[in-house]
């Protein structure tokens, strides 16, 4: 999925779990690791024609999500503010630096759980294993259903607190 907003839909349980999920960190890890198969895809295709490698392995998503982790820490103010646009404002005393990690962490583990579901070339365990266990498991349609369903939940949550915030 090259930059599908449907793995956004993982934000929902930023919005449900307010006080200890952080969202930009839900946000940016759940869709980071889709700049490969963009790459792959639009500016330098494999001979292979594989699209999804080691950014899509549960390796190579944790290191995204230890770095995306690490950089909103360190400009936490900033992207806070930027949430602040949007009437999401969460408190900062309960969201603590390790919460900022878990929660990326989560989001870019969702994202090659999913994928896993209906990339044939899609490796999560690399390097123990080639194999792909999660394959077809579940129907992709259904893969769809759901993650429309909570990106469209996210986003009903996200106009709720804008209208509570204005009135």
């Amino acid at each position: 999925m090259p930059l599908t907003p449907f793995h956004w839909s993982v934000v929902l349980f930023g919005f449900i779990l307010f006080d200890v999920l952080y969202l930009p960190a839900l946000i940016i890890s759940s869709v980071l690791m889709d700049l490969e198969p963009f790459y792959y895809m639009f500016i330098a295709p494999r001979s292979d024609g594989v699209l999804h490698g080691f950014f899509h392995t549960y390796i190579g998503v944790t290191l995204i999500a230890i770095v995306v982790a690490l950089l909103l820490i360190k400009y936490r103010k900033h992207v806070d503010s930027f949430m602040n646009v949007f009437k999401v404002k969460q408190p900062q005393n309960k969201i603590s630096n390790k919460l900022i990690l878990v929660s990326s962490l989560l989001a870019a583990w969702s994202h090659v759980l999913l994928d896993s579901f209906m990339h044939a070339d899609l490796q999560p365990f690399w390097p123990v294993t080639t194999a792909n266990p999660f394959l077809h498991l579940v129907n992709v349609s259904n893969i769809y259903l759901f993650t429309g369903i909570g990106l469209l939940a996210t986003f009903a949550l996200l106009v709720v607190r804008l209208i509570k915030t204005k009135c």
